[in-house]
């Protein structure tokens, strides 16, 4: 699976509250921020309420993990560890 790049090339001054709400869902705090985040249909209708203030492409790298994936891996691991003994 591939990543998207989205980078935030125009300001948010004059832009509406709900693109500003799209923007900041998206990662994307000020002017030439970029993020990578994985290719989903959720993620490229994000991209195409606010197609006039982002740029996107599509990247050979690993998309990033969740943060409830890490969070279970977080628990998974602490389960495998052993309490130290006194």
């Amino acid at each position: 699976m591939s990543a998207i790049r989205v980078k935030l090339v125009r300001g948010l001054a004059a832009c509406a509250a709900k693109q500003r709400l799209v923007v900041r869902g998206l990662g994307l705090k000020k002017v030439d921020s970029t993020k990578l985040l994985p290719d989903t249909p959720q993620t490229l209708g994000m991209i195409g309420k606010v197609s006039h203030l982002v740029t996107w492409e599509r990247v050979d790298e690993a998309p990033p993990i969740g943060r409830l994936a890490r969070k279970k891996a977080a628990a998974e691991a602490k389960a495998g560890r052993q309490p130290p003994t006194v």
